[in-house]
């Protein structure tokens, strides 16, 4: 359990950079423009992971219609809880930095925080492998969970090897 939590949370990290918003050139005036908009950095990972697992875990389209959907949600609540952990995390770094006077209660509550939230993570992974279930076979469960480690793993290598804006490449 512990190595899956670390997981999700290397992979949120990962994920939360390819979010980052990075500045646009005006290039209006140049006639190569393409006149629609560019899909972002998230976007584009977003494709890329939807073709990974959608391959690695050999999704029929009936499949892919039932799992998106509640994979979305999945994905949210966890990414909910995982910004708790970093929240409690950021504001623990600072009361012990000496950048935010503190006591030992508030130290405490903290604690409890980041502690809690894990747990929380926890709970979703149990609720959603549940959901999962009902929609795709237990082999394809286990893919998922497989697929979502090795996706994470490419995307830091990726990152690794300075794939910057615009760079993110179809990952096999």
């Amino acid at each position: 359990m512990k190595k899956i939590i670390i997981s999700i949370i290397a992979f949120c990290f990962a994920i939360g950079s390819y979010a980052q918003e990075f500045p646009q050139i005006n290039t209006q005036s140049s006639p190569q423009n393409n006149p629609q908009k560019e899909p972002s950095k998230y976007e584009q990972v977003q494709s890329v992971k939807i073709a990974f697992f959608t391959t690695e875990l050999g999704l029929t389209p009936k499949e892919a219609e039932e799992f998106w959907p509640i994979y979305n949600k999945f994905w949210k609540e966890r990414e909910v809880a995982h910004r708790k952990i970093q929240g409690s995390m950021k504001f623990m770094s600072k009361m012990l930095n000496g950048e935010k006077p503190f006591s030992d209660a508030e130290l405490k509550k903290m604690l409890e925080i980041y502690v809690n939230s894990f747990a929380i993570e926890g709970v979703i992974q149990r609720k959603y492998y549940d959901e999962f279930s009902k929609v795709l076979s237990t082999e394809k469960v286990a893919k998922l969970y497989k697929a979502e480690e090795d996706f994470r793993i490419k995307m830091i290598h990726q990152l690794r090897k300075g794939g910057g804006p615009g760079e993110v490449k179809e990952v096999k």
